[in-house]
Parts: C-alpha cells; sequence; structure tokens
C-alpha cells in the first residue's frame, strides 16, 4: 500500500463544505471525504506548529518528545514513522513545510536533518528564504520572485507592511501551494511505480493571509457570516470580513491544488493502490473570540480536520464520532505499510475505526498540551494541559492560576467556567485524576533501557 499524506497548516475543523460550512467551496476535500471515512472529532496533541508535526512524526505527546512549543528543535534521536517505513523498502518524500527546526534561526545553507526521509524538499515559510519554492519561481516566475517572500517567522507580509492579511502581487500559479502540488505530481510521476510514502505539506492557510492577486474575486466579505463573538464595530468591521475572505480565498485555493493531486493519482491508475490521509496541524481562530492564529484550547484552535481514504476497505463508517489526535497518524501508516509500530509509539491506529466504527481500548478523551512562552527565550515557562472529551474540556496551566472547566453538552463555546461550581466539582476531580493517569502512563520511555542497572 502506497501512502499520500496531506496536510494544511492551521486548516480548521469546520473550513470544509463536507463538515457543513456553507459558506466555503473545497470540492476536492469533499471528494476525498465521500470516498473515504472523517473523523468528527479530530484534535491536535497542541495548537502550535512545531510540536502538533514533531507528535505526527513521531506519534508520541510532547510531554515525551520534548517539543513543548516553538523554538525547540525535535531531536535526532527520536524514532519517525518516515524512518520505519523507509526500513521496510519504502521510498520516503516530504515536500513542503515541515517545521520540526527552527526555520527562522537555521542556517539553510546546512542539510535539513533527514527524519527517515530519503527525498526532502523543505520550504518551511513562503519564500523567505532561497528554498526549493523561492528557487522554482526564480526558474519559472522571475518576474515574481520578490513579489512571493513573507518576513522570517511567517508574520507580516512584507516588509512594507504589518499586515497580517493582503492581496499578493503574485498570481496562483506562482504560489506555495502551486509549487507544492506540482513537485508533489513531479514525484509522483518519477517514483510512482515503487512503494511511497509522501508527505505534501501545504503552508497556506497559515498567516499572513496573502492571497494570489488573480484570485481576490473568490469571495465576497459581505456574503461571508462575521466571526463568532469577532468584537466587530463599524470601524473594524470590513477588515475582520476581508480577513475571513482571505483565509477562505487560501483554503480554496489549496483545495484546487489538492485536487491536481487526486487527479493525478486518478489518471495514474494509482488511486488503486495509495491510501490518502488528509490533516492539519492545527487550527484557526479565524476572527472567533475576537482572535486570530491559535495557540489556545479552544476548539477553533484545536480541533482539526482528519479523512482517511483507504482502497479495499469497505463497509466501515463514512463518519467517526470517536475521538481522535493528529498523532494517530503515525501507527495508522505502520498498519497500513506493514511495519512494526515500535514501542515508544503512544498513539493508535486509526484502522480498528475505519474497518469497524469501534477501538474499545481507544482513550475516550484527546491530550492536548502546550508551552504558550514561546517569544522570550530563557523566560519561566508556563505549560498548558488540556483534557477535551466529547462533554468537557478541562485545562489547567503550570503557574498556579485557576484552571478551567467547561460543561461542552450546555456550553459548547466554553464561555462559562464552571471550574469553582460546587455540583461540578466530583466531575472536576475526576478529570484531573485522569488527566494525571494519563500523563503517568505516557511517561517517556526513550532512551530505552538496555541493562538492569
Amino acid at each position: 500500500m502506497n501512502i499520500l499524506i496531506i496536510t494544511v497548516d492551521q486548516l480548521r475543523w469546520d473550513a470544509l463544505s463536507c463538515a457543513g460550512n456553507k459558506e466555503i467551496r473545497t470540492p476536492n476535500m469533499d471528494r476525498l471525504c465521500r470516498n473515504g471515512t472523517r473523523f468528527v472529532n479530530a484534535f491536535t496533541n497542541a495548537p502550535a506548529c512545531m510540536p502538533a508535526r514533531s507528535s505526527m512524526l513521531t506519534g508520541r505527546f510532547p510531554h515525551a518528545h520534548g517539543v513543548r512549543g516553538g523554538g525547540v528543535k525535535l531531536s535526532e534521536a527520536e524514532i519517525t514513522f518516515p524512518q520505519i517505513v523507509s526500513q521496510n523498502g519504502y521510498h520516503t518524500a516530504h515536500i513542503g513545510k515541515l517545521h520540526v527546526q527552527n526555520h527562522t534561526y537555521r542556517d539553510h545553507t546546512v542539510p535539513h536533518p533527514s527524519y527517515g526521509y530519503r527525498t526532502l524538499q523543505v520550504t518551511d515559510e513562503r519564500g523567505t528564504y532561497r528554498d526549493p519554492y523561492l528557487q522554482w519561481v526564480e526558474r519559472n516566475y522571475p518576474e515574481y520572485a520578490e513579489a512571493v517572500r513573507v518576513e522570517p517567522g511567517a508574520v507580516r507580509v512584507s516588509k512594507a507592511t504589518d499586515q497580517l492579511s493582503a492581496v499578493g502581487q503574485f498570481p496562483a500559479k506562482a504560489s506555495h501551494s502551486r509549487w507544492v502540488s506540482e513537485t508533489s505530481i513531479d514525484f509522483l510521476r518519477k517514483h510512482g511505480q515503487s512503494p511511497f510514502m509522501l508527505w505534501t505539506s501545504f503552508f497556506d492557510p497559515h498567516s499572513p493571509y496573502t492571497i494570489p492577486n488573480d484570485l481576490q474575486e473568490r469571495y465576497d466579505p459581505y456574503a461571508l457570516s462575521l466571526p463568532f463573538q469577532s468584537g466587530a464595530t463599524p470601524e473594524n468591521e470590513n477588515e475582520i470580513r476581508r480577513k475571513k475572505a482571505n483565509y477562505y480565498t487560501l483554503v480554496s485555493h489549496v483545495d484546487d491544488c489538492i485536487g491536481d493531486v487526486l487527479d493525478y493519482l486518478e489518471a495514474s491508475g494509482l488511486s488503486e493502490t495509495t491510501a490518502v490521509i488528509l490533516s492539519s496541524d492545527h487550527g484557526d481562530f479565524v476572527g472567533d473570540y475576537g482572535r486570530w492564529g491559535k495557540g489556545k484550547p479552544e476548539d477553533p484552535s484545536v480541533r482539526i480536520p482528519m479523512i482517511v481514504k483507504v482502497p479495499g476497505i469497505g463497509g466501515g463508517p463514512e463518519e467517526v464520532d470517536d475521538i481522535v489526535q493528529l498523532f494517530d497518524i503515525a501507527p495508522t501508516v505502520c498498519d497500513l505499510t506493514g511495519c512494526m509500530k515500535p514501542a515508544s509509539m503512544q498513539a493508535r491506529s486509526l484502522l480498528p475505526l475505519i474497518r469497524h466504527g469501534k477501538d474499545p481500548q481507544r482513550a475516550p478523551f484527546a491530550l492536548i498540551e502546550f508551552n504558550f512562552e514561546v517569544s522570550r527565550i530563557n523566560a519561566a515557562e508556563v505549560f498548558e494541559k488540556t483534557l477535551r472529551s466529547s462533554e468537557y474540556r478541562l485545562t489547567v496551566w503550570s503557574d498556579g492560576r485557576e484552571g478551567a472547566l467547561f460543561d461542552l453538552r450546555k456550553d459548547p463555546y466554553q464561555l462559562n467556567n464552571i471550574w469553582n461550581d460546587p455540583d461540578y466539582k466530583a466531575t472536576r476531580d475526576e478529570l484531573i485524576l485522569q488527566l494525571l493517569y494519563r500523563l503517568i502512563e505516557t511517561e517517556n520511555t526513550l532512551p530505552a533501557r538496555t541493562n538492569p542497572f
């Protein structure tokens, strides 16, 4: 079984029409959804790029692999699923954003650690460095080589503006997403006849929301609803609507590019032998609660899409309600390729749920972790742990502040903190105990013990 993993950076779980969103158009991701299994309650392991992607690569929680926030590199001693399948004869490739190294501060003249990949074309930001993407633009569209650049750290559109959202001075054909899809298709064309595991990793719609200039009419900002509790005023409503429209435009542009890759799979016959997994590292508030970006434990930030299409598996559910997490992709790939899951891997394969719609051994909650003091070097770090079940969300912090508890059945938008409500004391205490048990049972087991003492 070949493997194609598609990740769409910062894609929130409900920014797909197959998830019930009537405003956005994502026909190609919907195509996967129709032919595969959609996991309705999928969550990241951390609402930030580096820890989430490190968990996906290793199948381990952030407190185990050590990448607890931005600015912490994934150890090359960690066992990754590309390493495992590569050792079993697969041509492993990563094209696009990887971001398990500190890309803003990394010397880009030094080869990137492979983490088990045989082919590695990493472009962690859009045109910030002279990486494979910018070289592609220079070769094919030299007139746009400066226009596609963003500031290091993926915060601003360019040196000329502080905007988080703008119309770029380049067309869709020169976009980072187009480079990812075309380079992925080129890999499939060259290596599709041998067993392969390809991770096609889109940077969009990660901020800054810079849309190609020939796509600016794709969404009418005033045809879109305002974000939930956006804090919109007559003075800033236009800006909020424009940002949301630009985010949706980038999602639809990525969907176009995904469609090209899926079309090639079908035209080449590879779709019959290739499992496709679609997900995201984390979500984006897109104006909900007056916020943009990620880094918080509310659903827009931590809930993600997860769609899996496996040829030859029929009769399973079209949708699964069980809680799953991003790092479950790692053991799923091991299962699909017939590889042994290493003992260090803490995640569970999704295949039992895909085949039977149930997995009695799966935990009924997600554990989500984050260290949000990521911008201050050597500062005192504040650790955040969240336990998210279908009924409750519990969040605790390491700095002694009051915790958070929400009854999701009565309060799905998580507005009423019932941490100190006496009616929920027993529930709160039980969830804290479950969180403690989960942290203990997933304690780091690397390096492995080699002697009695």
